[in-house]
């Protein structure tokens, strides 16, 4: 189930983020349920990639986040949004620690205070390849399984997995079955799939399959962000391993895994205080020149002796979120008419957060569509 913002892998469950408004507008229990989606993922992940030995593999560093305070204002707010957090009895919101300016001087090198909570960082690409493989291996595990059953038992087994995935090959429409066996028809650039169920995990884009998604109010809204991956001026041990946040949530960043003795590629994404958002936008193939300037100088600022000023980025790149109005994704099954089968079922709009939603809603929507194979539902 794909987020399509292309953060670069800070795996961090909220804690208390606009937690005060979240309150206000749904009341404390269904606020609460918004951010345990979050705290569920981030363990799940984790507990699969150390049963699996996957560490090294994915490149996971288990660290901290750090939310950076940048002025009062935004001090008052998430002081406001922890201690909603905490009336609400949000997972780990007591075990955020407040860090004084000197305390984050003395630790981090930047004269702001901040708030700290654990975090980790991942390539969200090498993750994804792992799970795939894996599965791929349950499906051939499943297959040698039933081939050396007995003839009387193998013709009430469960039939074999063919798990193949299909990159650069658009969806141009789901429909109907025009034969018999299926429900569905899903029309593709490279010819036509017939299946029972149809996921649309194409969160920012599920408006071009699914038009009831279109808009802001009541479907999800494409908007894109932009990233940069540039180097420090200082070696790894000279500098932080840890996650951040800051200035308001406009900016978010982490250092990639090197040796100590190496300067670290930095991935920084944000830069919108500086330029307008760019909403209803679905391209991901175009850079803002004016983002690019905010972020380019955004870490010499904070970091003056760890950046240098004028310093070109290594890489610099767009992707496209996908936002709803009530900040929290679409999961289920879509309503469907009397004309069409029901078995089609969406995961999108994860609202710039997908590395911690993603996988909870996948795995709810896989669990929603065996308990209907199964006449559980």
């Amino acid at each position: 189930s794909g987020a399509t913002g292309r953060n670069g892998g800070q795996l961090v469950a909220g804690r208390f983020s606009k937690m005060h408004g979240l309150v206000e507008k749904y009341g404390a229990e269904e606020a609460a349920k918004s951010l345990a989606i979050e705290e569920y993922t981030v363990s799940k992940i984790l507990r699969i990639i150390g049963e699996n030995g996957w560490e090294s593999a994915v490149d996971l560093v288990e660290c901290r986040r750090i939310n950076l305070v940048f002025n009062e204002h935004e001090l008052t707010g998430i002081e406001r949004d922890i201690a909603a957090a905490r009336r609400a009895k949000v997972s780990g919101a007591d075990n955020v620690e407040f860090l004084t300016a000197e305390q984050v001087e003395r630790e981090y090198g930047t004269k702001y205070p901040g708030y700290r909570q654990p975090g980790n960082n991942l390539w969200p690409l090498k993750l994804v390849t792992k799970l795939f493989q894996r599965a791929q291996h349950s499906a051939a595990s499943r297959n040698s399984t039933r081939s050396v059953l007995p003839a009387a038992s193998s013709s009430t087994a469960s039939p074999s997995m063919d798990l193949t995935l299909h990159t650069h090959t658009q969806v141009l429409g789901v429909r109907p079955s025009s034969v018999g066996g299926r429900a569905y028809d899903v029309e593709t650039t490279r010819g036509i799939i017939r299946a029972d169920y149809v996921v649309h995990a194409t969160n920012a884009y599920v408006s071009q399959l699914l038009p009831q998604f279109t808009g802001p109010e009541n479907g999800v809204l494409p908007v894109r962000g932009q990233v940069i991956g540039t180097r420090a001026s200082v070696p790894r041990g000279e500098l932080w391993s840890d996650n951040f946040v800051g200035n308001e949530g406009f900016e978010y960043w982490f250092p990639r895994p090197c040796p100590s003795s190496e300067r670290p590629l930095i991935i920084l994404g944000g830069g919108r205080e500086s330029a307008p958002w760019e909403s209803n936008v679905t391209d991901d193939s175009v850079l803002d020149e004016t983002v690019g300037k905010t972020l380019r100088g955004f870490l010499p600022a904070v970091y003056p002796r760890a950046f240098s000023e004028g310093s070109e980025p290594e890489f610099e790149w767009t992707g496209i979120m996908g936002f709803t109005a009530t900040k929290d994704p679409y999961v289920g099954l879509i309503s469907s008419s009397d004309a069409r089968p029901s078995g089609e079922y969406v995961s999108v709009g994860y609202h710039g957060r997908g590395m911690a939603r993603a996988f909870a809603c996948a795995e709810a929507i896989a669990e929603m569509i065996v308990a209907k194979r199964d006449g559980k539902t």
